[in-house]
C-alpha cells in the first residue's frame, strides 16, 4: 500500500507538471510575455504542490466515511483561495512592464480559484480512495488471519482426538507384553517414544513432504505389527518420484489406523493392507485398501470418525470438497485422497 501511495504522489506531480506546461502556453497564446507566463505557471505549480502535500498529511489523521463532506469541501475551498491570493500577490510583483498580464490578473483570480478548487477536489477523492482501499485490505487480512487461526485450531483439535485412542491401545499392548515378551514390550515402547516425538515435531506445521510422512507411517506400522503380529501385513507401493510432494502433516496415520481397525474386525486370519502413492498432473493420489465384511456390525456404522475427520481436515486446508473418496468392491474397502499440489 505504501508503494501505491508513493506512486500516486508521483503521478500527481507529473500530472500537475503537464497542467503547468499547458498553463504556460495558454498565457503565451494570449500575448503574455514569456517571463510573466513562466513565473505565473511556476508559482501556481509550486503552490499547488505545497498545499497538496498538506492535504495528504491531513488525510492521514482524518478519514471520513464518505469522499465528499463539509470538512473536505471547507478545507479545499480555503486552500484554493489561499493559492489564488498567493499567486495573485506574486503576479502583481512580476507584472511590471507587461500590461496584458496585469489586465488579466483580475480575471485570472476567479478562473484560477475555480480550476484549483476542482483539482484539489479530485486529489482529495484520490486520497480517500487510497485510504478506503487500504482499510478494506487490512480488514480482509484480519479476516483471513482469523479464519487461518480458527482452521488451525480445528485441525489441532481433530489431530488431538486421534492420538489418545492410539496411545491408549499401544500402552495396553505394552502392558500385556511385559510379562510374556518383555523384549517386544521394550521394542514397542522405544518405537512409541520415537513416534510420539516425531508427531509432536510435525504438529508444529500444517504440511509435510510425502517422504517424511512415509517414514512416520513406517514407524507407526512397526508399533502396530508388534500388537497384531503375523495377522497384519502392510505394503507401500510408490509410483514415480513423489517424495517431495506435500500433504497435510500426520494425515496418513489415522487413515491406516482406520484400515487396520476395520480390516482386523472383518477377518480372523491374516489381513493385507495396500498403500499406493502416485503423482498425476497437479495432484498427489494416495490409495489405501483393506478387506471388509458387509455383514460385520462395525462396518455397518458408516465410514467412522477417522475418515470423517480426515475429510474435514482436507476441506479446511484446501477449501475444496471431494478430496476424499470411498469405494467398496469385492470385499475390498478403498479410500483415495486427492491432494492438490
Amino acid at each position: 500500500m505504501q508503494k501505491i501511495l508513493q506512486n500516486r504522489m508521483t503521478w500527481i506531480v507529473l500530472a500537475l507538471l503537464v497542467v503547468g506546461v499547458g498553463h504556460y502556453f495558454l498565457l503565451l497564446h494570449i500575448d503574455v510575455s514569456p517571463r510573466a507566463a513562466v513565473s505565473d505557471a511556476m508559482g501556481n505549480y509550486f503552490c499547488l504542490l505545497f498545499f497538496i502535500f498538506i492535504l495528504q498529511r491531513l488525510h492521514v489523521f482524518y478519514h471520513s466515511r464518505s469522499a465528499i463532506n463539509m470538512v473536505y469541501i471547507g478545507v479545499i475551498t480555503v486552500f484554493s483561495l489561499l493559492i489564488s491570493f498567493l499567486v495573485q500577490g506574486y503576479g502583481d510583483g512580476i507584472a511590471a512592464g507587461d500590461d496584458v498580464y496585469r489586465d488579466l490578473l483580475g480575471t485570472l483570480f476567479y478562473i484560477r480559484w475555480f480550476v484549483v478548487f476542482l483539482i484539489l477536489l479530485v486529489i482529495v477523492n484520490l486520497f480517500w480512495i487510497d485510504e478506503h482501499v487500504k482499510e478494506q485490505a487490512q480488514a480482509f487480512d484480519r479476516l483471513v488471519e482469523k479464519e487461518r487461526q480458527l482452521t488451525k485450531a480445528e485441525i489441532n483439535n481433530l489431530q488431538q482426538q486421534f492420538q489418545p485412542h492410539f496411545l491408549f491401545n499401544s500402552l495396553n499392548s505394552i502392558s500385556a507384553l511385559l510379562k510374556k515378551r518383555p523384549e517386544k514390550a521394550r521394542e514397542m515402547l522405544l518405537n512409541l517414544s520415537e513416534f510420539l516425538r516425531m508427531t509432536l515435531r510435525k504438529g508444529e506445521t500444517d504440511f509435510a513432504y510425502l517422504a517424511e510422512e512415509i517414514d512416520c507411517l513406517n514407524l507407526y506400522m512397526a508399533i502396530e505389527k508388534v500388537r497384531f503380529g503375523n495377522r497384519l501385513s502392510v505394503a507401500i507401493e510408490q509410483e514415480g518420484d513423489c517424495r517431495q510432494a506435500q500433504l497435510p502433516a500426520l494425515i496418513l496415520q489415522p487413515l491406516i489406523e482406520n484400515a487396520i481397525k476395520y480390516g482386523l474386525n472383518s477377518k480372523t486370519d491374516q489381513i493385507y493392507i495396500r498403500i499406493n502413492t502416485r503423482c498425476h498432473a497437479s495432484h498427489l493420489f494416495i490409495e489405501v485398501q483393506n478387506p471388509y465384511d458387509d455383514n460385520d456390525v462395525s462396518t455397518q456404522k458408516g465410514t467412522g470418525f477417522g475418515l470423517e475427520s480426515i475429510e474435514r481436515k482436507l476441506k479446511f486446508l484446501y477449501k475444496q470438497n471431494g478430496l476424499l473418496q470411498i469405494r467398496k468392491q469385492n470385499e475390498i474397502f478403498e479410500v483415495t485422497l486427492k491432494i492438490p499440489q
